[in-house]
This record gives structure tokens, C-alpha cells and sequence, in this order.
């Protein structure tokens, strides 16, 4: 039994707070919440110095300190600008892949001066996050075969359980939505990327998370659902995630259950049925229950297919005869349960003896686990390679995250 989040606790195989006199950070996007400027404190008691990219009010709300750094120009201008930029600087620091700023560090990556270094939800959630250098997900420089993750495996470093994320993610997801319109005299050429607009996005949060905290968890009862018969889980991301965007050729979610339906009526045993998951964190602007049950109508099949908003992953893995993904990392807790897998999109994981590899139709009537010495080997391996033990948004959580990213920085660098 793993013990309760304790900040002060050291991550195993890092020392005393590492030296980054000399560093020169410029932070261009950051997790939404205090963590970035909780992170630019660890970096300068490191003796480093860090800048941070304003291109919002969420932005300079989230920071709320000296060192930011307004960009007032529109965002077609951003990629020679942070050419230009990066030359002042030895560290890049991104929060995922999404949006133009980020892509316009990424595009040109190997060509900047200063290292670019990326920062992520965890591979393997809630209690790890992730840094990589220059890009993740599909990007990442992980191996794409069994043959880069050799016998014997590392040893794993000491992990905590970090506590509730989904309240204090959605408190600040919904803020820097929130104060977006504050902020349009001081950044006239800001424009939100998002598929949705933010205060759309903002009311969809506050409004989903209220209804899941109220429902209660009969509407997510592994038992009942396993007493109407043997169920594959369908994963859903959250629509505009640059994993749909940039690494599929299905990018959005409505197109992915239309294929994974018409698979599903054409191959799968009769006596089976289909679990529809939605994402944690989807902001609730589509109504993904009713689109659910319009699709399997069209597909004829209605009475096969449930729609689950919540429920226990690790549950509804064990339960299930399998899991199809675009390439939502879900995935990697689901190979963890010992449960088939089967990747559409582009993943870092999706190779022979992690997931299935035969097409979707033959993997309903014969769905292949992971080898799980290879799993073993595997996770081992990424989580020292690229994960780090915390989370951006619980509150007692931040200050030890930041301390073991600042610490990672400097012992990541080969």
C-alpha cells in the first residue's frame, strides 16, 4: 500500500536541490493554476532564471509575479519571434503540444539554440506527470519496439499518491476561461484556438463536474454493467487535444465511435457489448450520452452499447474483455490491468507484444494481452526515463512537484 502524498518527501535518486546558475528559462505555456510560477520559484532557488510568455489575462493571472514577458503581436508572428528569443535563453519549458504558440517552438525545435523541454499529464495517472525533451505522446524519443526496453529493468522510484486532481483541475481550467475577456484591450490580437469558445467551455466544466459530484455511483456500477454480459471499453479524449489533432487521422471524437460502431456491428460476437467511456475532462459542450445512442441506432445497435460519464478505470479494465483507443493514454493504465488493447491513431506504446496488432474487426473475437514481462520492462523504463512522481493542480502537491521538475531539468539533460 502505497503511502499519502508527502511534500517533503525526496524522490528517490535525486540529491540535495541541483545546481541551474547559469540556466536561463523562458517558460512560453504552463498547466493552468499556480504550478508555473510555483516551478519558476524552484528553478531560481536552483540559481537559475526564468522568463514567462504572456499572451492572455489567464496568463498574467496565472503568474502573477515579476519576469512575464506580454506578446501583443499576432500569433502568425510568433515563430520567428521566438527564434529570435531563443537565443537569449538555454531552456525552453512547454505545457503540452496544443495551440500555435507551442507548435511554433515545436516546428522548429532541433534548430533553436535553447533546449526545448516538455511538460505533461503523467503516462501513467494520476500520481506521475511528464517531461520529455522536444516533444510527447507520438513525439516522444521513447523506443517504438519491445527490443528498447531490454531485461533487467530499472529499478522504480518511490511514488506517492497525490490526491483528488479533478476539483482543483476544473477550478482552474474554469478561471484562466473566465478572466479570458478582461485581458482584450492588453492582448488586442489574442484569439483561443479551442474548437469551442472558453466561456462555453468554462460553463461545461462547472456544469458536468456538479452533475457527476450529484449523481451518486449507481450510474457507474461495474457489477450492473457486467450482469447485462461481457463489455469492450471505448475511450473517448477530449475533443481539439493535439493527440487527435496532430497524431490521427480520426480527430474528434464523434468520427472515432462511428468507426469503432460500424466495426463492432460488423465483427464483434453477438452476446457482446459496447461501453462507451468519456473523458475526465471533457468540458461537456456535446452531448456525447445522446450522440452515443444516435450513433448506435445507427448502426443497429441499440440496447448493446451504454455511455459511462466517471466510473473506476481501474475497475471497468478488470471487468472488460478489452479497450479501443484513438491513443489516449488510458491505455497504458489498461495493459497495466492486464487488459487487450487496440490503438487507432499514433502512439509511442502501440508496437508487437504491447498492443494488439491485428485490424479492429479480428480484435473483438480475439482480443491479445500485453506480455507482461515486456509491460514490466516497459513501464520501468518510462517512468524513469520521462515521468516524474506529482501533479500540476492539487494544492499540497505543488511545491514537491515543482521541486523534482526543477530537479529534473538538470539531471535529464543527456
Amino acid at each position: 500500500m502505497l503511502a499519502p502524498f508527502d511534500p517533503d518527501q525526496p524522490v528517490a535518486g535525486l540529491k540535495a536541490p541541483v545546481d541551474l546558475t547559469g540556466r536561463r528559462f523562458l517558460m512560453v505555456s504552463a498547466p493552468f493554476g499556480r504550478f508555473g510560477r510555483r516551478l519558476a520559484r524552484a528553478i531560481e532557488s536552483r540559481g537559475g532564471e526564468v522568463r514567462r510568455m504572456l499572451f492572455n489575462a489567464g496568463d498574467l493571472s496565472n503568474w502573477a509575479r515579476s519576469g512575464g514577458l506580454a506578446y501583443r503581436r499576432p500569433a502568425s508572428e510568433w515563430p520567428q519571434d521566438v527564434a529570435r528569443l531563443a537565443k537569449e535563453f538555454t531552456d525552453i519549458i512547454l505545457f503540452g503540444e496544443g495551440g500555435p504558440y507551442n507548435q511554433g517552438v515545436l516546428t522548429q525545435a532541433k534548430q533553436l539554440p535553447a533546449r526545448v523541454w516538455v511538460l505533461e499529464n503523467g503516462y501513467f495517472r494520476p500520481d506521475w506527470i511528464t517531461l520529455e525533451r522536444n516533444g510527447v505522446n507520438a513525439s516522444s524519443g521513447l523506443p517504438r519496439s519491445g527490443a528498447g526496453y531490454p531485461p533487467p529493468p530499472p529499478e522504480l522510484p518511490i511514488s506517492r499518491p497525490v490526491g483528488k486532481i479533478l476539483p482543483h483541475h476544473v477550478l482552474n481550467i474554469s478561471f484562466y476561461h473566465a478572466v479570458q475577456p478582461f485581458g482584450r484591450l492588453m492582448f488586442p490580437h489574442y484569439r483561443h484556438y479551442y474548437s469551442a469558445s472558453p466561456w462555453r467551455q468554462c460553463v461545461g466544466h462547472v456544469r458536468r463536474y456538479l452533475a457527476l459530484a450529484v449523481s451518486g455511483a449507481k450510474s457507474r456500477d461495474v457489477e450492473r454493467l457486467q450482469a447485462k454480459g461481457d463489455f469492450f471499453i471505448a475511450c473517448l479524449q477530449r475533443d481539439g487535444d493535439a493527440q487527435l489533432l496532430r497524431y490521427s487521422e480520426i480527430h474528434d471524437n464523434l468520427s472515432f465511435l462511428d468507426r469503432v460502431m460500424a466495426s463492432f456491428a460488423r465483427s464483434a460476437p453477438a452476446s457482446t457489448r459496447l461501453l462507451v467511456k468519456n473523458h475526465p475532462l471533457d468540458p461537456g459542450v456535446i452531448n456525447l450520452g445522446r450522440e452515443t445512442r444516435r450513433l448506435a441506432a445507427k448502426h443497429g445497435l441499440t440496447g448493446r452499447v451504454d455511455f459511462l460519464d466517471g466510473g473506476n478505470l481501474a475497475q471497468l479494465c478488470r471487468a472488460s474483455q478489452g479497450m479501443v483507443v484513438n491513443n489516449s493514454s488510458a491505455a497504458l493504465s489498461a495493459l497495466g490491468f492486464g487488459t487487450p488493447v487496440k490503438v487507432l491513431g499514433q502512439a509511442f506504446f502501440d508496437f508487437e507484444g504491447l498492443t494488439d496488432q491485428k485490424p479492429l474487426d479480428a480484435f473483438w473475437r480475439a482480443p491479445a494481452p500485453a506480455d507482461r514481462s515486456l509491460f514490466t520492462a516497459f513501464r520501468a523504463y518510462v517512468i524513469n526515463r520521462t515521468q516524474i512522481n506529482g501533479n500540476y493542480h492539487e494544492p499540497r502537491a505543488l511545491d514537491a512537484t515543482a521541486e523534482r521538475v526543477a530537479d529534473a531539468l538538470a539531471t535529464r539533460l543527456t
